[in-house]
């Protein structure tokens, strides 16, 4: 085989990326016969602009010789006179890379791309299905494609990019109009409760300090309003973060609203919230639930009145001795998280209610933060700032308890979200 093998173009490179045929990328079918004499093949290269040729003995293909190599040996001195007669099967390269027609373009281009330097920029011979030789592709036309095919990767990933950015903007966009519902859902006022009659009244005072890591919170409470007399405060913390969660929160709200005339039996109110709750995330896959406590303060019969749904228990402060205690339900009244057990029950328990008195409700993320030795701040924590500021305004303790949380804090930010309903009765 000897010359042109037909009068194939050499095809421009793709200007989109399409599945490739590969022999449209051959550059040249050029070969010399492994016989040919080094002097042979170097007249073929003037003829010719390639740097690489076919070597065949006969119809089989056995490498390549480059223009280079036999341009170095045949000009070097007395290079031309010992060895212009040498066959050109001696002049052979040591590495050629060859690719077969059925191989994906991509697996080529990695080939080519991954070769040592000295043969990076080495033609490369392409073999069809049967290993029979076809031509040879430029490693310029293997860079230009792969350069095409990087470009059109660039503008597709600046085109998904720019998709993305536009639906997270509508993502942010719906997270704030999120938030500012939840905001909403908050109570707006906070209720003053005076308890009737002549003697000894109590008046109650409410605060709140409510803080989300993210756009929206699982952590949430709510006030229901019960009588002249009497005001329900729920508290929850759903499991997780974001928008799930803060959809749980939602949920609750409207069950604590939908069960009002419940409001006043906090045992029999968790439990019709766990059993609607239940019914509401049974189709839902995974484990979804939410810690709650429901506390209702009733300044007529000076009593408090509560149930626990795995949340943590509150802290009840006296003003004048600075003594702390918990707010602890039985062990038979008290059940598990809301929407763990569609058969859970959840019983009422009762404490009195004095003047001089703070009542906190709080989610685990007040207390459960670390310094940089991994000490918790805790309930000691909040316990010792309260007593230190029990003679203060309510605004002012509760102040004093986030900063100290977050001052406690080795990255001084909350790692969880924040809800904390602070409860005064005082002297009317």
């Amino acid at each position: 085989m000897r010359g042109r093998l037909d009068n194939t173009q050499v095809v421009s490179t793709p200007q989109t990326v399409k599945p490739v045929d590969l022999r449209q990328l051959i550059g040249h079918r050029e070969c010399v016969q492994a016989s040919d004499t080094l002097e042979m093949v170097h007249k073929r290269f003037a003829g010719h602009e390639y740097e690489f040729m076919l070597v065949m003995n006969g119809e089989r293909f056995v490498g390549l010789c480059e223009r280079k190599k036999i341009g170095m040996v045949l000009g070097a001195r007395f290079g031309f006179a010992m060895h212009s007669r040498q066959p050109a099967q001696e002049a052979i390269l040591p590495q050629v890379t060859t690719v077969k027609t059925t191989w994906p373009l991509s697996e080529i281009l990695a080939v080519a791309c991954s070769r040592p330097d000295a043969t990076l920029y080495d033609d490369i011979v392409l073999l069809d299905e049967s290993e029979t030789v076809l031509g040879v592709i430029f490693s310029q036309t293997l860079v230009r494609l792969q350069n095409q095919l990087l470009q059109e990767n660039v503008r597709q990933l600046e085109h998904q990019q720019r998709e993305l950015n536009k639906k997270n903007d509508e993502m942010q966009g719906d997270l704030l109009l999120a938030r500012e519902i939840q905001m909403a859902m908050l109570p707006a006022q906070m209720p003053e409760i005076t308890s009737p009659g002549s003697g000894q009244n109590i008046c109650l005072r409410f605060r709140h300090r409510y803080e989300s890591i993210g756009a929206v919170s699982g952590d949430f409470f709510h006030l229901l309003k019960i009588s002249d007399t009497s005001v329900g405060i729920f508290i929850c913390d759903v499991m997780g973060h974001g928008v799930r969660s803060a959809f749980v929160t939602a949920m609750l709200r409207a069950l604590v609203e939908e069960m009002r005339a419940l409001g006043d039996h906090p045992g029999q109110i968790l439990t019709s919230i766990n059993a609607e709750l239940m019914h509401i995330l049974k189709p839902m896959d995974g484990l979804l639930y939410a810690t709650a406590f429901y506390l209702v303060a009733d300044v007529k019969n000076r009593q408090i009145r509560f149930a626990r749904a795995g949340h943590p228990n509150p802290l009840v402060i006296c003003r004048q001795t600075g003594e702390v205690k918990t707010l602890k339900c039985a062990a038979e009244l008290q059940g598990p998280a809301l929407g763990i057990s569609a058969n859970a029950r959840y019983g009422s328990n009762e404490y009195p209610l004095e003047p001089d008195t703070l009542i906190l409700l709080f989610t685990d993320g007040i207390y459960e933060v670390f310094d940089a030795a991994e000490n918790e701040f805790g309930l000691a924590g909040m316990t010792a700032i309260v007593q230190e500021h029990r003679q203060q305004p309510l605004d002012i303790i509760v102040d004093h308890l986030i900063a100290g949380a977050r001052n406690h804090s080795a990255t001084k930010v909350f790692d969880d979200d924040i809800c904390l309903v602070a409860l005064e009765a005082t002297p009317a």
